[in-house]
């Protein structure tokens, strides 16, 4: 796993960097499985075709607002997967889509957004072009719970993802957004071998997407 500070652009390897992050606690949750799921993740022993990155982020809006952008251009990943925690979720859900809406609710310090929208100027929603259907088939396969959601919500995991997703689109890049429920639903060894598996599958088909320009995972 790279540092960013010490290692920026992943000193311009060819290999594509794939950012990995999660957030700390928020108000309700003193313990977010989330942060610790990417530190995890982010340092298993890096596949050989990539270069990984982990951040886990304060669950404040402005802090959210701010780090991802310095990502984005510290790093300029060629893959973002985010993971968040979805306190009543009772599977692992891949998030097809954000939107550009912020919910007026207070974050980790008690602050709230101060707007209404992500991003002023943009449209109303952005969708990954990562094949969700055709992962979470992938994670069935192996009897882990998942399934596609259609709204990330409007809170800060909606926020983070409509900014990764707005980057993507200007930078030829992809990124996914993960709801992943507490662990008393779905164990950490669960957890753990389901995003390790989703970070195979999507940088594979990211691979894919570069070297044929089509969806790889999508049938003929």
């Amino acid at each position: 796993m790279a540092d960013v500070s010490s290692d920026p652009l992943a000193n311009d390897s060819a290999k594509p960097r794939v950012l990995i992050t999660g957030f700390g606690p928020f108000p309700g949750v003193v313990e977010n499985p989330s942060g610790w799921l990417a530190e995890r993740v982010a340092s298993m022993e890096t596949p050989t075709d990539c270069m990984l990155y982990r951040a886990v982020f304060p669950a404040e809006w402005h802090a959210v607002a701010s780090r991802v952008a310095y990502f984005h251009q510290a790093i300029r990943p060629r893959l973002m997967i985010h993971f968040g925690l979805q306190v009543e979720a009772m599977d692992i859900q891949l998030e097809a889509r954000a939107h550009n809406q912020a919910e007026s609710r207070p974050d980790a310090c008690g602050a709230h957004p101060g707007r209404s929208d992500v991003i002023t100027g943009c449209g109303d929603m952005l969708e990954t072009w990562l094949p969700v259907d055709a992962l979470v088939a992938r994670l069935q396969e192996e009897q882990i719970p998942s399934s596609v959601s259609q709204s990330c919500g409007r809170y800060l995991c909606n926020d983070l993802y409509f900014r990764s997703l707005h980057w993507a689109e200007q930078n030829g890049s992809d990124a996914l957004f993960v709801h992943v429920p507490h662990i008393h639903v779905l164990s950490m060894d669960t957890l753990i071998r389901a995003a390790e598996m989703i970070l195979q599958e999507t940088l594979h088909a990211v691979q894919l997407q570069s070297k044929f320009g089509a969806d790889p995972m999508e049938s003929p």
